[in-house]
């Protein structure tokens, strides 16, 4: 399983239970910036002609077969860039959708923010590493 931090933390898109993707987030990226992205994205399929029954349908299938043929974590692993944004920007357009609750416990999005480490007190001897 590879999560991509950023300087900020990141964005994971869960499906049925399983790690499908993550995504960084930046000052620049946070996660009105990728939910304003999908959105778009949405509004041109649309544009295209296609209807809204037809994309959550198309949507849903592209990550139903992700997610069953990724039974191990090296296919995730695998994933290339490019495919890693289609699987995050379907995800977030499958919650826009409606298809997908964000806070359901087995599906939808998780954004965890960047740890810091605490820096030791003055006086006291740091552990080396």
């Amino acid at each position: 399983m590879t999560v991509h931090y950023g300087s900020e933390g990141d964005m994971s898109f869960f499906y049925n239970g399983k790690f499908i993707v993550s995504r960084p987030l930046t000052k620049k990226r946070t996660p009105k910036y990728y939910f304003e992205e999908a959105e778009e994205l949405l509004v041109d399929g649309l544009k295209s002609g296609e209807s809204l029954l037809d994309l959550r349908v198309r949507f849903k299938r592209f990550v139903d077969r992700f997610s069953k043929e990724s039974k191990y974590w090296r296919d995730i692993e695998l994933q290339t860039p490019l495919e890693r944004d289609i699987l995050f920007y379907t995800g977030l357009m499958l919650i826009k959708l409606k298809v997908i609750d964000p806070d359901s416990p087995t599906e939808g999005i998780l954004i965890s923010t960047r740890s810091k480490r605490s820096k030791p007190k003055k006086g006291t001897l740091a552990r080396p590493r």
